[in-house]
């Protein structure tokens, strides 16, 4: 009998060893565990930001393709019934044409800006009329009066004064 509780003694020892090797086996899988779920979580995150991210420039970009005028060079317009157009640089958002003043907004800087109307109004010719002054495009009638670019943190809005008519009407 003594052997026998001998045995139980070793056999109980061998059983404590192993819960005590199961219980550190199961804390190291519910660690390994809890990462595995954490960094599953991130990549679920991270996946959904992508999307996100993705879907808004998509939007983004068919908001910008519909716009008349940002990947454009000239805005065309209708004023009297009588069609025009008004050579612009490329990323001019259109916000509106009304009482003869298109207006539109850009990130560009105001110096570029400046320069390129400055060189688009040299090419057309200069009147002074009735104690005003504007430039004349023959081609499409148009009376073009002045462009202002105003600054508002880093967007600028560009707006310009226009009208439609016929030269010798005006300036006879």
């Amino acid at each position: 009998m003594a052997r026998v509780k001998k045995g139980n003694k070793e056999d109980n020892s061998v059983k404590t060893k192993k819960k005590k090797t199961v219980k550190k086996e199961k804390k190291v899988f519910k660690e390994v565990s809890e990462g595995a779920v954490e960094a599953f979580e991130k990549k679920k995150l991270l996946y959904l930001l992508e999307t996100l991210a993705i879907i808004i420039i998509a939007i983004l970009m068919v908001l910008l393709l519909l716009n008349k005028t940002f990947f454009r060079e000239e805005y065309e317009g209708n004023s009297n019934n009588k069609d025009f157009k008004i050579e612009i640089p490329l990323l001019y958002y259109f916000v509106k044409d009304e009482n003869n003043v298109i207006e539109f907004k850009t990130l560009r800087k105001s110096e570029y800006d400046r320069e390129y109307f400055d060189n688009y109004l040299s090419t057309l010719d200069k009147y002074s009329c009735k104690d005003e002054n504007f430039y004349y495009d023959d081609r499409y009638n148009l009376a073009i009066y002045d462009i202002k670019v105003s600054k508002k943190i880093a967007v600028k809005t560009v707006a310009i004064s226009y009208d439609i008519f016929e030269l010798e009407d005006v300036c006879n």
